[in-house]
């Protein structure tokens, strides 16, 4: 009867702190309702990048006179790298006269023309410099070397002629693009992933709140709930639990809303992801719990050293300056290591990237006893807490 008791009162405490927490809406705010509106912004700030590097053809022309009908060499190049594909290069527009041409240019029709010189040389006319026109440039650099090679080769060995135009027509590829998993290659994700990382470490604020509702110098409830018949450890599991339990649902929300809404893609092992987060869930909640146990600050104090600590940790982690993680890694591992922000982002990308599960388990491990050792400590300090008076 005695265990039966117990076990109703750890639920009996566990579903009014669930109540209570659901109704605490400073909380409820940063750990749910901004990181929705966080990821709705990423969504319509960042949407477009992937798609932003995507190679687009270059809209060109060329003078097609007498001089480029009579060079079937070049008129032919361009019209191979001209044909639909996915390998274009060139938007190709064929203009009578140079004059034409010029009028392209000046109206931004086109990023440069061709043409031939009086000499039956292939030049090229842009109006300004940039991206496009460095790689016009580099096409008919390209062009004028093989063009003076295979003159070479037929005024000096006119039978290994044929052979040459064939190893130049057929190319050579001296490296092989593979990819280390199925997922493809994103720009964006990224931001998700540090957006994910933050909000676990926002967990903290839930477990200051559960602690400061336990401590009887911090609030009246706490008061009450010292004198309460009921062992304390018991009550500060239960407490803990619902807290987890709350944020965890926040959390799942945040991840559900961005996959299944805004139609971000997290790779193909979403269970993982799903893991991820509530291993994040747990340290961010035992976090709070440990900083509010151990420290006789206010609220408000409290708070802001979460908020600071938690800013600190992402951008050691790489999640708000790109290279900020690599170069931590490199010059201080044990700090790399220590970080949960960084754990968290690394278990992100292990499993969007790499298609073993090594070190995605060894970053698990690694928060799972970080929040076995935050708990622990957080307990310890609760259990030693004694008050003279109430």
């Amino acid at each position: 009867g005695t265990e039966k008791g117990g076990n109703d009162m750890f639920w009996n405490q566990y579903i009014y702190r669930l109540r209570v927490s659901v109704r605490t809406w400073d909380t409820l705010f940063w750990t749910w309702v901004f990181p929705l509106l966080l990821a709705t912004l990423f969504f319509f700030a960042f949407s477009r990048l992937d798609s932003a590097d995507a190679f687009a053809p270059i809209p060109a022309a060329v003078v097609a006179d007498e001089a480029y009908q009579a060079d079937p060499a070049f008129s032919g190049t361009l019209d191979a790298v001209s044909a639909e594909g996915e390998g274009r290069l060139l938007l190709l527009t064929r203009a009578a006269s140079v004059q034409e041409a010029d009028a392209l240019l000046d109206k931004g029709a086109v990023t440069g023309y061709f043409r031939l010189d009086a000499q039956g040389v292939p030049c090229l006319i842009v109006k300004e410099d940039g991206l496009n026109q460095t790689i016009l440039k580099s096409f008919l650099d390209e062009y004028r070397q093989t063009a003076a090679s295979l003159s070479r080769v037929a005024r000096e060995t006119p039978d290994a002629l044929p052979a040459a135009i064939a190893a130049i027509s057929r190319g050579a590829d001296y490296t092989q693009e593979f990819s280390l998993s199925a997922a493809r290659p994103s720009a964006t994700v990224n931001y998700y992933y540090a957006l994910l990382a933050m909000v676990c470490l926002y967990g903290s604020f839930t477990g200051m709140d559960i602690i400061t509702y336990l401590q009887a110098n911090l609030s009246p409830l706490g008061a009450r709930r010292s004198l309460a018949p009921a062992k304390k450890m018991k009550m500060v599991l239960a407490d803990l639990l619902s807290g987890f339990t709350i944020h965890s649902a926040c959390l799942l929300t945040t991840l559900a809303y961005i996959a299944l809404v805004l139609r971000v893609d997290f790779g193909p092992h979403f269970g993982l992801v799903l893991l991820t987060c509530l291993a994040g869930s747990l340290v961010g909640v035992s976090l709070g719990a440990l900083l509010s146990a151990a420290t006789r600050l206010s609220p408000i104090t409290k708070a802001g050293l979460l908020v600071s600590l938690s800013m600190v940790c992402c951008f050691l982690a790489g999640l708000m300056m790109e290279g900020i993680s690599y170069q931590v890694a490199q010059n201080a591992p044990a700090v790399a290591w220590l970080n949960p922000a960084a754990r968290i982002a690394d278990a992100f990308y292990c499993l969007y990237y790499f298609d073993t599960y090594h070190r995605f388990f060894l970053d698990i491990g690694v928060l799972l006893a970080m929040a076995a050792a935050l708990f622990g400590g957080a307990v310890l300090f609760l259990r030693r807490r004694k008050y003279e008076s109430i």
